[in-house]
């Protein structure tokens, strides 16, 4: 626990919802998942529970509708244990909205799928069918509600996913990594709708600007173990609470990430730059990859992909963007040769037919949304050696190259660790090592950052910009997509609708509301956490000298009474541009501390304080 000015544990008051105390758990294969949980909910609670991957959170919230049984300790509802006819009826009333969609969809079609909930309730067909209605509606799926679940995008399985939760009007609404895969626009549709929930809320995210707008406290797991119980806002301005438990994410503004600051502060790209990005469009050479008049049409008849012209160069970083259900990842399957469109697909100068597509795999890696579902050996040695085998590589030079790509990606002495067992963010490391190992010409990225912590991405972007690759990059995370790409194809149901450098797709002043990427509640969330790290708040010991009156009788007099005792003070510091010639300025003790950077008052930045505790903070009192 950090020592800070005061302390910063809430005081539970009023009736209790939920009621915690000493709940462990552990797994068949061994591995303590849960460690002595004490933790009481109110009614209207709206609690972000956040940590690392692999710090329990998916079984603590697996705990609160009773899907995991109580092992050690107990775990009270309204009053009761979550058994029998208690827990039946709590579970009509409990949503839980699962990591994975997939997890909860299993109907023939969506209608069906959200109806299943409140008919399960009791409810007329009518009713529930009108709740399914708004539910769908709410969520942006009414028009999609005689598709197959499996037939839709991630992110609209996801918000599949949350109709059918809306639709039984639950007092508890647990949300498992809600934002996952969401585009911008779908997640600020998301933002509203939980700030008009009036239950209890319960949600776990790495997200910590989505979860700035909706949750007013903030529990954080580590290893099983409640390590801290803030308020929101108390965690989101004590950076090195943030920092310890990986979820600092104020990496993400070292450099301006927001377009506006393009706008004011924009600086051209080398001309090496500028060749690389614009060889495309010269005809010189072969691209690596030309697509001409590409569609792909699903067997129900959707078409996802209609006139698709593009030529990838060798050594190009391009990102495609664009709404849930755009095309992305069909796109990016049609390049890989999983599907098969029509039109013309020349990859290295060389037709790719229904025959020979499956050979794709040999010069293009991918790793999937859900890493989970391209890793199927029994060991992680095994994983990443299994494309390489298939290659016929000899077994010295399959040993080579897995060592070489286990360091890569910081996964060294995970050889015999079983790939399942993996936190989220090992997951997808696992994944990339599966792909490098095959050392492919082309790398494709299918929502890299979904799931992970903040200390994930920051590892994961290091990895990647160190990647001597053609990489193509699909995700929804703007950050990313302006770190690691110089190039951005905007998709638009199913057509490339834009073609930009990085530079100009930011600087783009109809961005916000181009193609459903509205992005602004995240920098103005950003902007006011940023705002709250530089805040501080001492404590010092103050001399006091004041009249004391004193009276006798009739008679008044007062006398001067001097003592010191300790205030706690917020001291919002300012920011002064360090002189030219510094040595050349005298330090004044009146002056106001400088931390040696240019004045920065219109966007979050990064920067450390040393000393600044014993800094002077001249204040009234």
């Amino acid at each position: 626990m950090h020592q800070l000015a005061r302390n910063l544990h809430l005081q539970q008051d009023g009736p209790v919802l939920y009621e915690l105390r000493d709940l462990s758990y552990s797994y068949p294969n061994g591995q303590t998942a849960l460690q002595g949980i004490n933790l009481d909910i109110a009614p209207g609670d709206r609690i972000a529970i956040i940590g690392q991957n692999g710090a329990g959170k998916s079984t603590l919230l697996k705990h609160l509708n009773g899907l995991l049984a109580v092992q050690q300790g107990s775990l009270i509802y309204k009053g009761q244990s979550l058994v029998e006819d208690h827990l039946r009826h709590a579970r009509l009333e409990i949503g839980l909205l699962f990591q994975d969609p997939d997890d909860q969809l299993f109907c023939n079609t969506l209608q069906e799928d959200v109806l299943f909930g409140p008919l399960n309730q009791g409810l007329d067909l009518a009713v529930a069918t009108t709740a399914t209605e708004t539910a769908l509606t709410a969520v942006g799926l009414a028009g999609a509600a005689r598709r197959a679940p499996h037939k839709l995008s991630y992110g609209q399985r996801k918000r599949a996913g949350l109709a059918g939760l809306l639709a039984m009007s639950p007092d508890v609404l647990l949300l498992d990594e809600p934002t996952a895969n969401l585009d911008p626009h779908q997640e600020e549709v998301l933002l509203q709708l939980l700030k008009d929930f009036t239950g209890t809320l319960i949600c776990i995210t790495h997200n910590l600007l989505f979860a700035y707008e909706i949750c007013e406290r903030a529990v954080v797991l580590d290893h099983g173990q409640i390590h801290h119980d803030y308020t929101f806002k108390e965690l989101v301005s004590h950076r090195a609470s943030l920092r310890e438990h990986g979820l600092d994410f104020t990496f993400r503004f070292a450099t301006p990430p927001i377009p506006e600051d393009l706008q004011s502060n924009h600086q051209k790209p080398s001309p090496v730059e500028v060749a690389h990005v614009e060889n495309h469009l010269t005809g010189e050479g072969h691209p690596l990859i030309r697509l001409q008049h590409y569609g792909f049409t699903y067997p129900d008849g959707t078409e996802a992909l209609s006139g698709i012209d593009l030529d990838i160069s060798q050594g190009e970083t391009l990102a495609i963007v664009g709404e849930n259900g755009a095309g992305k990842t069909t796109l990016v399957s049609c390049l890989m040769g999983l599907r098969s469109g029509s039109g013309h697909y020349r990859l290295n100068d060389k037709q790719v037919t229904e025959a020979n597509r499956r050979d794709n795999c040999r010069q293009i890696g991918m790793v999937f949304q859900d890493a989970a579902d391209q890793l199927f050996c029994p060991s992680c040695y095994e994983e990443v050696a299994f494309g390489p085998r298939q290659l016929g590589l000899p077994r010295g030079e399959i040993k080579k190259r897995v060592t070489e790509v286990f360091e890569w990606v910081g996964l060294v002495g995970f050889d015999e660790r079983v790939p399942l067992n993996l936190s989220g963010g090992e997951r997808k490391r696992l994944a990339l090592a599966a792909a490098l190992a095959m050392q492919p010409q082309v790398l494709i990225l299918d929502e890299p950052t979904a799931g992970l912590d903040p200390a994930g991405e920051e590892l994961l972007l290091g990895i990647l910009k160190g990647l001597d690759v053609t990489l193509i990059l699909i995700s929804h995370d703007l950050f990313f997509v302006r770190q690691l790409t110089r190039r951005t194809l905007v998709l638009h149901e199913g057509r490339l609708v834009q073609d930009y450098r990085t530079e100009e797709f930011f600087a783009d002043s109809n961005l916000t509301s181009l193609n459903q990427l509205d992005f602004t509640y995240r920098n103005r969330c950003g902007l006011e956490i940023m705002r709250l790290q530089h805040e501080h708040e001492h404590k010092h010991l103050h001399h006091h000298l004041h009249e004391h009156p004193h009276r006798h009788g009739d008679q008044v007099h007062s006398h001067r009474h001097e003592h010191e005792h300790e205030h706690a003070h917020t001291f919002s510091h300012t920011h002064r541009s360090e002189p030219a010639n510094a040595s050349s300025v005298s330090a004044r003790s009146d002056e106001e501390p400088t931390h040696g950077h240019p004045p920065c008052t219109d966007r979050p930045h990064d920067h450390e304080h040393p000393n600044h505790e014993d800094e002077p903070h001249p204040h009234e009192h």
